[in-house]
């Protein structure tokens, strides 16, 4: 496991889910992203940066039956695994769980959604913004939908003592070099902390091109 792994497996390791500042729970996640893509309940869905959240089981609630949670910390995704696997008897056959950095991630088949809260402005060098930008488009299927929210300009500079990459909703499709893809939604959400603060957030759902 890499440096940047074990440092997030720390992280996850050392606190309870709810116990970190991105925690929402399951009424609060923000599932609709998924379900603005307009993609049916057996779309592959891949969760990038997934560490403990409730969004798979938010989709899991919805029908969704292909699912792929991708993060750093074997931690964070044993969690989840067995917090579905208590009231989701198929769970295997609907959900699979690979720990692996983003930037090197080889996806056994293409995904329809590519769901990123909060891991893209992590990366704060532009070689690593590039290679993340390639990967999405090598990870999803022609037509695929690309869901990103990362911290807007106005919020936090830093998260869990790491710095962060600031973005509007120009920049953000930029560094994504997805300035030809559809934009499906543009817009600003506010994530409370478990501890009640706010951060702001810009979001884009972006369509690839078709073919």
């Amino acid at each position: 496991m890499s440096d940047h792994g074990s440092y997030w497996e720390d992280v996850h390791a050392g606190k309870d889910p709810g116990g970190v500042s991105w925690w929402q729970d399951e009424d609060s996640v923000w599932v609709d992203l998924v379900e603005r893509t307009g993609v049916d309940r057996h779309a592959h869905v891949v969760d990038v940066g997934s560490g403990s959240s409730t969004l798979p089981d938010a989709l899991v609630a919805r029908g969704f039956t292909d699912l792929t949670l991708v993060d750093l910390s074997p931690t964070a995704l044993a969690r989840t695994r067995e917090r579905l696997r208590a009231h989701v008897p198929d769970l295997d056959s609907r959900l699979r769980t690979v720990v692996a950095d983003v930037l090197e991630l080889e996806l056994r088949h293409p995904a329809a959604v590519w769901f990123d809260r909060a891991v893209l402005h992590f990366l704060t060098e532009p070689d690593d913004v590039a290679v993340y930008a390639a990967t999405l488009r090598a990870s999803l299927a022609p037509g695929g939908c690309a869901v990103i929210a990362t911290f807007a300009p106005d919020g936090p500079e830093q998260c869990s003592g790491l710095p962060v990459r600031r973005y509007d909703a120009e920049g953000l499709v930029a560094a994504l070099e997805a300035t030809d893809w559809e934009r499906v939604l543009v817009e600003r959400r506010v994530h409370r902390t478990p501890w009640g603060s706010e951060q702001p957030f810009t979001v884009v759902i972006l369509r690839s091109p078709a073919g």
